[in-house]
C-alpha cells in the first residue's frame, strides 16, 4: 500500500522565529482532511527512484512570505537531513506558476517517510504558503501532479494543460 499512516510529533517554528518573519500562527489553516490530502489515499505504484517531491511556493514580491518559505526550508533541512534540497527558483519554471523551492525524498528507501514529512509541513506551514507533495508513480506526470498530489495550504493551478494524461 502507498498510503502511509506513520505519525510523529514535530517541533513547530519557535514563536520568536515566527514573529521575526511576520507569521502569526504555527498551525496550518487547512481543514484536517481536505480533498487534496485524500488524494494521497489513491492507489499508485511508486517508481523505484526518488519517491516524492516537495514544492514550496512563494511570491517574490512578498518579503514576509518569501522569508517564511526560506525559514521553512532551513527547518526542513534540519529536521530531515536525508532529503535533497535544490536551489530556490526566483521565477516561474516548468509547471510551477510562481517562484518556489524544491526538495525530494532522495531515495526509494525513504518512501515510508511521506506521513512524517507531510505532518511536519502541515504543522509548520503558517497558512499562507502553498505546498505541493507529489509522487513519482508509474502512472504519469499528469496523474502525479493532479489526482496523486497532496496540497498543504492553498492549492495552486499548475501549468500542465499540455501534459499527456
Amino acid at each position: 500500500s502507498t498510503a502511509f499512516s506513520i505519525s510523529t510529533k514535530s517541533p513547530l517554528l519557535s514563536p520568536a522565529s515566527m514573529s521575526a518573519i511576520g507569521m502569526t500562527s504555527g498551525k496550518s489553516s487547512s481543514s484536517p482532511t481536505s480533498k487534496r490530502e485524500e488524494a494521497q489515499q489513491h492507489a499508485y505504484t511508486l517508481k523505484e527512484r526518488n519517491p516524492y517531491d516537495v514544492h514550496v511556493y512563494y511570491n517574490n514580491d512578498n518579503t514576509p512570505q518569501r522569508d517564511a518559505a526560506m525559514v521553512l526550508r532551513e527547518t526542513l533541512q534540519q529536521q530531515f537531513p536525508w532529503m535533497r534540497f535544490y536551489t530556490p527558483r526566483g521565477r516561474p519554471i516548468g509547471p510551477h506558476p510562481i517562484p518556489m523551492w524544491e526538495a525530494d525524498f532522495g531515495a526509494y528507501e525513504h518512501r515510508d517517510q511521506w506521513s512524517i514529512v507531510h505532518d511536519f509541513l502541515k504543522a509548520n506551514n503558517p497558512g499562507h504558503l502553498s505546498i505541493l507533495i507529489h509522487p513519482h508513480s508509474t502512472d504519469s506526470d499528469y496523474a502525479d501532479h493532479t489526482k496523486h498530489a497532496c496540497w498543504v495550504g492553498v492549492p495552486m493551478e499548475l501549468l500542465i494543460q499540455g501534459w499527456e494524461r
